[in-house]
């Protein structure tokens, strides 16, 4: 039997290039080719097969749902599988619908991952369930992130705050700090993750596991 051709579109560089290795490591002679981009991506699987195709649900300005769909023919032989930050239940059912086999965790583990990968056709819808605590593969890979962009412990609490919606007094009162200690932790956070707004902030702290 020949290796699996496994395609992987993750707009993440870190996590695009640590589970790309991941697979290669796994000692199953799978073929890799790896996309950041979705416009790339399609591009190459409406001229080149694969045996199962990773994604994203959001690939820079893709919809990974959108690309999924645009490819639908493409992939109809082709096991496809959602690895995302994004765990909802109407997320789950939407691609269910759609006829994706498997939406996972970014915190499955490898071999999970790999024991999906490596599942009959006929196995079914997989997903993670919501008691799954396994964490290896998302935080080897991510965890750097916190440290090269050097955000505090604090400053993580903030993160964790805004994209719950409370204002820098409520957050404030939180912390048991200052307003204006909270509007210098923003300023702050802002500057080193080079966003300009909590909408962007809500996307960066989920594809970088600031949240946990």
């Amino acid at each position: 039997m020949m290796p699996k051709h496994i395609v992987i579109c993750d707009d993440h560089l870190l996590f695009l290039n640590g589970i790309a290795e991941l697979l290669r490591n796994a000692g199953k002679g799978y073929e890799i080719t790896s996309f950041s981009r979705a416009d790339e991506c399609r591009n190459y699987l409406k001229q080149h097969q694969a045996d199962v195709f990773i994604c994203d649900l959001n690939i820079g300005d893709t919809d990974g749902f959108v690309l999924l769909e645009e490819l639908k023919e493409r992939l109809k032989y082709c096991k496809k599988i959602i690895l995302t930050a994004y765990y909802e239940d109407f997320l789950i059912q939407k691609a269910k619908r759609m006829g994706i086999d498997a939406f996972l965790k970014k915190e499955t583990t490898a071999e999970e991952l790999i024991k999906v990968i490596e599942m009959s056709a006929s196995a079914g819808f997989q997903t993670n369930g919501r008691d799954s605590r396994s964490v290896d593969v998302y935080r080897a890979i991510d965890e750097p992130i916190v440290n090269k962009f050097r955000i505090s412990k604090q400053e993580k609490e903030v993160i964790k705050l805004i994209i719950k919606g409370l204002t820098s007094k409520e957050i404030g009162e939180t912390l048991f700090v200052s307003k204006t200690t909270v509007d210098t932790h923003r300023r702050n956070i802002y500057k080193k993750l080079e966003i300009s707004n909590s909408s962007t902030l809500i996307k960066f702290a989920h594809e970088n596991n600031l949240l946990s």
